[in-house]
């Protein structure tokens, strides 16, 4: 309810007070003439109607401080942001595309024709994908002011503004991905096949445990991810989503390979990082690019060729398999579907067993000429694990 009440000064001038409450907090505006409280009156009780009103003060809170709020209380599907997550919002609101252009400005300034012009000068300055990461966040941040109320409308309305058009990543050819395996260290051969053929990520084989594989059926289970965050080291997390928990049948190349590395690099202990660095300890990311680099001057791999251009590999060799459903797909390489029905849909480990022999065919019938020198390792018949070998020619210095 929306009231109006007189008031009179020490010098005898009549003042107005309207007063209404939101979010059981009471406020209070004053006015010198009538008509201007009765205006702001029929304002606030339309708002009201509307479900649109907010308390005036609320929307003084600059964004800064706005934002440091949103982190600190920012859920995910009902789970607080992982660090990395947490850092990463962190790098890109400090960057100078928000903090430094808008970040003093109160929520209230905060208007469509404000991001509009903020948008065209981010974009004219640091392009136009940077540009869409930072609208992005900019506009969650604000989405949920407008959900505690501080703000009448979020005025993030440009369309389109958070597209980015990235150029599309390199398609791996089977024999590069099986060249790539022979020409990185051997202890890493593993984790360029669980990539190639089987799809995971970085993170999740650097997350796997020696207790995650079977290799008696044959099988990888991917139960979290492991990521450095700064002033935190090495932490291992639940993988990005719920579909990233999976059990992932393996192609017989991948489980001679597993079966190789655990007995030449894993320890016994099954709670270990399956994969360790050379002085021991789990793998750091910086140790593997490295490695990761020499091998792709070894195979003759285009430049800047990533590891994660792997798991599109493997994601491209199963969606060509005859009768390969969606549903099999995105259970495989561990993809939430943006239809929320299928969160509740599973795959059956027949046809994901069915995927790997289907990858085995693949890598069986792959005609390839060994790229030439693979240094520093034996080059074996299809499917066989490497060996070491004594060096002759010195290695390329790893970058």
């Amino acid at each position: 309810m929306v009231s109006i009440e007189k008031a009179t000064t020490k010098a005898g001038a009549a003042r107005y007070r309207v007063r209404y409450r939101v979010n059981g907090r009471t406020v209070e505006r004053w006015f010198d003439t009538l008509a201007a409280a009765r205006s702001h009156k029929t304002r606030a009780e339309s708002d009201a109607a509307d479900g649109t009103l907010v308390d005036p003060r609320a929307g003084v809170l600059t964004l800064d401080d706005y934002f440091a709020m949103w982190l600190e209380g920012r859920l995910v599907k009902g789970r607080p942001l992982s660090p990395s997550t947490r850092l990463g919002y962190e790098r890109l609101y400090r960057r100078r595309n928000v903090k430094e252009r808008i970040g003093t400005r109160q929520l209230r300034a905060l208007r469509p024709d404000t991001i509009r012009t903020w948008h065209s000068e981010v974009t004219a300055a640091v392009g136009a994908d940077q540009a869409a990461k930072s609208y992005r966040l900019l506009r969650a941040v604000l989405a949920t002011a407008e959900a505690d109320e501080l703000m009448r409308q979020n005025p993030c309305h440009i369309r389109g503004a958070g597209e980015e058009h990235a150029a599309e990543r390199p398609m791996v050819a089977t024999e590069l991905v099986l060249d790539l395996a022979d020409a990185i260290e051997p202890r890493y051969r593993a984790m360029v096949l669980l990539a190639g053929f089987a799809g995971l990520r970085t993170g999740e084989s650097l997350g796997l445990h020696r207790s995650d594989v079977d290799l008696l059926h044959g099988e990888v289970a991917v139960n979290r991810q492991a990521q450095e965050v700064t002033g935190n080291g090495r932490v291992e997390l639940p993988p990005k989503s719920a579909a990233g928990r999976r059990t992932v049948s393996l192609p017989a190349v991948v489980v001679s390979a597993l079966e190789h590395h655990l007995e030449h690099f894993a320890t016994a202990d099954p709670d270990a990082p399956l994969f360790a660095g050379p002085e021991g300890g789990p793998l750091r990311r910086a140790t593997f690019s490295r490695a990761w680099s020499a091998a792709l001057r070894f195979a003759g791999a285009p430049h800047g060729l990533r590891p994660h251009d792997l798991r599109h590999h493997a994601a491209t060799l199963t969606a060509r398999m005859p009768g390969v459903t969606t549903k099999e797909l995105m259970a495989r390489i561990g993809h939430a579907s943006p239809r929320a029905a299928l969160i509740y849909q599973h795959a059956t480990a027949e046809r994901d067993q069915a995927i790997a022999a289907f990858l085995d065919g693949v890598v069986g019938s792959t005609d390839r000429t060994t790229r030439a020198p693979i240094v520093g390792l034996v080059q074996p018949s299809r499917g066989a694990v490497v060996g070491l070998v004594e060096v002759v020619d010195s290695t390329p210095e790893a970058v």
